[in-house]
């Protein structure tokens, strides 16, 4: 009888472990927390990974029930009139043609291909983007061009808050978020310091509200801020690769 018990328990086991292995996600975000040093300061850095996924951006409202969005989170900054994307805008489902503020950088996504650039050069991308049925274009702050520092002014001397960004490393694209108040200068160095070699500023603030799936398939909200989330008009998005 004990042996029967035991190989009954070894049984259970290993069909608990088959099925919660059958209940993971091929396609999902990975999010990992990195501890990251500035000045003898602590801070921590989250990277979200897109496993399996394509990305692009939409000025819809993500559907948090659709099992093909693995992660959602605002990319281009909002206008004053919480109406409009500030910028040029090329969704997947909508072409917006709003004047820059301040924006100095650009970025195009199409699939799992991103580029981050200058301003100087949105013209060509831009019309690249209207051209091409997969591509999505916006503009942002730049923060890091080819693995140099690009000061980024526009937060004068407002005090340290929460920041992310779109990065890439060796190629690959990577969301990259600060768990810490930091003053934009020094998140910028703690992504060089990990090996990021250019980087975009997304919409953060009381705009920062997003979600990511994990492995696991559970909806974790993101952003520490959210009084204008209702307001938001954009989105970046880790999608299922079709």
């Amino acid at each position: 009888m004990k042996k029967f018990n035991t190989l009954l328990i070894i049984f259970i086991c290993t069909f608990a472990a088959a099925n919660a292995q059958s209940v993971t996600m091929n396609a999902y975000c990975r999010a990992d927390t990195i501890p990251a040093f500035k000045d003898s300061s602590d801070f921590s850095l989250i990277i979200y990974t897109p496993v399996n996924c394509d990305l692009l951006l939409t000025a819809t409202r993500p559907d948090t029930n659709d099992s093909t969005v693995l992660f959602a989170a605002p990319a281009a900054f909002t206008a004053k009139n919480y109406r409009d994307i500030v910028g040029r805008f090329v969704g997947n489902d909508t072409v917006i043609e709003n004047p820059t503020e301040k924006e100095t950088g650009l970025c195009t996504l199409c699939g799992k291909d991103v580029y981050i650039g200058d301003i100087k050069d949105s013209s060509m991308f831009y019309y690249n983007a209207l051209q091409s049925e997969n591509t999505c274009y916006f503009q942002q702050m730049l923060l890091i061009n080819g693995g140099i520092k690009i000061e980024c002014t526009i937060f004068g001397k407002q005090k340290p808050t929460f920041r992310r960004a779109l990065a890439l490393k060796k190629g690959k694209a990577y969301v990259v978020e600060s768990l810490n108040r930091m003053n934009i200068g020094d998140f910028t160095d703690m992504m060089i310091q990990f090996g990021f070699s250019d980087a975009i500023y997304m919409d953060m603030g009381t705009w920062s509200e997003g979600f990511f799936i994990s492995q696991e398939g559970e909806k974790h909200i993101i952003g520490p801020l959210k009084q204008n989330t209702k307001f938001q008009t954009n989105w970046l998005l880790f999608v299922k690769e079709k």
